[in-house]
């Protein structure tokens, strides 16, 4: 198959898709990664796609899935079975834990059905979830909830934006838990739909202790178009099937 013809076959595949990886790419043209590279430098130099690890996404990101940068009313009941499981796995987890911040994912948002207080009260959780921070406030199960500054994301609803970075300056958490669009297991790479929702979990990730990445089993070997963090940044995996330690994380970034 002439490069022209790969070329065309990447494009079309990457406007069904929404994003492609090396090694869809590879499977898909009967190819090399090497060479599926090859093609996509050449395609990002012509302005037709942009690279990101482990693959391409679109000039403008195109959803590939429905529950991607939609309304989160829109994201809750998507995979609601394996959520509930995680969010299981996770109070298991998170049991003891003082201080958490938790995403504003569809996903974490299950745990507010199962998260149990401390004694004497507690944990303390920050979020920049209005969804999350309401249902908390609603069950009254002796939580001390924070919601962070921000502007809500026209399409997410969660808090975005410089008000949130700054409303965590100078804090500290036991642990960090939060979702992604995407996670590419060969690379290691998280993805967010949104630049803004990858800024406030990079700022939630450098002030915890530990992390926790929670995602269904639908989001494994998914790209999106931007890159929040990487796996070893995390202490455990979380899916439907159960937690799963990963290679001790890189130092934190900020300690105050």
């Amino acid at each position: 198959m002439i490069a022209e013809e790969r070329r065309r076959k990447l494009m079309v595949a990457l406007s069904k898709r929404g994003a492609l990886s090396v090694a869809a790419a590879s499977d898909l043209l009967g190819v090399s990664r090497m060479t599926v590279h090859r093609d996509l430098d050449a395609l990002a130099a012509a302005g037709l796609l942009r690279k990101v690890h482990g693959g391409a996404v679109p000039i403008i990101a195109v959803p590939a899935r429905p529950d991607i940068a939609r309304p989160f009313t829109e994201r809750q009941p998507a995979h609601a079975v394996a959520k509930e499981k995680i969010a299981r796995h996770l109070a298991k987890v998170l049991a003891g834990a003082r201080s958490l911040a938790l995403d504003a994912s569809s996903t974490v948002f299950c745990l507010a059905a199962v998260l149990k207080p401390l004694p004497g009260g507690g944990p303390s959780i920050v979020t920049n979830s209005v969804p999350l921070f309401q249902e908390l406030q609603r069950r009254r199960a002796g939580f001390r909830v924070a919601l962070t500054g921000g502007e809500p994301h026209p399409r997410t609803g969660s808090l975005v934006g410089p008000l949130v970075l700054r409303s965590v300056e100078g804090l500290h958490f036991d642990v960090a838990v939060f979702s992604a669009a995407g996670v590419m297991m060969e690379t290691g790479t998280v993805y967010e739909s949104t630049p803004e929702d990858a800024a406030v979990k990079q700022a939630f990730l450098a002030r915890a202790d530990r992390a926790i990445l929670a995602v269904d089993k639908t989001k494994i070997n998914f790209l999106a178009p931007y890159t929040s963090a990487v796996l070893r940044d995390f202490d455990l995996f979380v899916t439907e099937d159960g937690p799963q330690e990963v290679k001790k994380r890189r130092p934190a970034l900020v300690r105050r």
